[in-house]
C-alpha cells in the first residue's frame, strides 16, 4: 500500500513538472506605447451617459464634454495623454439629481492624466488620475478627486470609464449642507461612455496601441 502511494506521489509530481514546463509564458506588459494617426493627437470627447452615485443618490448628466491631448510614450503605465477640458451638463440640459440640479465644475489645472497598462486585440486598458470637481446641490457642496478606470476601444473609438477595486474617486471637502448623505470618505461611482474624435476638426477617431 505504501509503495502503491509513493509510486502515484511521484506520478503525480512529474507530470506537474512536465506542466510547468510546457506552460505558455505570461505575456509581458506593454511598454512601448503608440498613437495614431501621429503624435501628438488634440481629441475632442463626448458623451451623453456620465453619471455618478453615492448613498443612492444618482447625478446624470444628458451631456459631458473632454479635450486634450494623446501622445506616444514609454513605460507601464504609461503617461499617454492630458484632459485639459472637461464639463458636465450646460444651462439648457444641466445635470439632475433626486435632490436637485447639479452643478459640476471640472478643475482640470493641472490636467487630468490618462494612463494606459494593458493592451489587447485594440483595446487599452488603464486609469485616468488627477480627477478633480466640484459639485453643487442646494445647499452641499463637496468636491471628488482621485482615479477612475478606464478602456479605450480603436475599433469604435469609444472611451468607458467606470471604477474598479483599486481605482476610485473620495469625496473630500464636503460642506455642512451635506449632512451624512455625502460624508467626507465616501466612494462615490462615475460611470460614462465617450465617443473619442482626433484629430480635433475631423471625423475619425485616434488609436492607441501599446506593445
Amino acid at each position: 500500500m505504501r509503495n502503491s502511494l509513493a509510486k502515484a506521489a511521484l506520478a503525480f509530481t512529474g507530470a506537474t513538472a512536465a506542466l510547468a514546463l510546457t506552460a505558455a509564458p505570461a505575456l509581458a506588459a506593454p511598454t512601448t506605447w503608440t498613437v495614431g494617426p501621429t503624435s501628438p493627437v488634440t481629441f475632442a470627447a463626448s458623451s451623453t451617459n456620465t453619471a455618478l452615485t453615492l448613498n443612492n443618490i444618482r447625478v446624470t448628466c444628458p451631456t459631458a464634454t473632454a479635450g486634450g491631448t494623446l501622445f506616444s510614450a514609454t513605460g507601464n503605465p504609461a503617461h499617454i495623454g492630458n484632459i485639459a477640458t472637461a464639463a458636465f451638463g450646460t444651462t439648457a440640459r444641466p445635470c439632475t439629481s433626486p435632490l436637485g440640479q447639479v452643478r459640476p465644475v471640472a478643475k482640470t489645472n493641472p490636467p487630468w492624466r490618462l494612463m494606459g497598462t494593458d493592451h489587447a486585440a485594440g483595446l487599452t486598458t488603464g486609469y485616468i488620475t488627477g480627477v478633480n470637481a466640484t459639485l453643487t446641490v442646494l445647499t452641499c457642496t463637496f468636491d471628488v478627486v482621485g482615479e477612475v478606470h478606464i478602456t479605450y476601444a480603436n475599433s469604435t473609438g469609444t472611451l468607458t470609464v467606470s471604477n474598479n477595486a483599486t481605482r476610485q474617486l473620495t469625496v473630500v471637502n464636503a460642506s455642512a449642507g451635506c449632512g451624512t448623505l455625502i460624508p467626507n470618505g465616501a466612494h462615490p461611482t462615475f460611470t460614462g461612455s465617450y465617443k473619442v474624435i482626433g484629430p480635433v476638426g475631423g471625423t475619425t477617431s485616434p488609436t492607441v496601441v501599446g506593445v
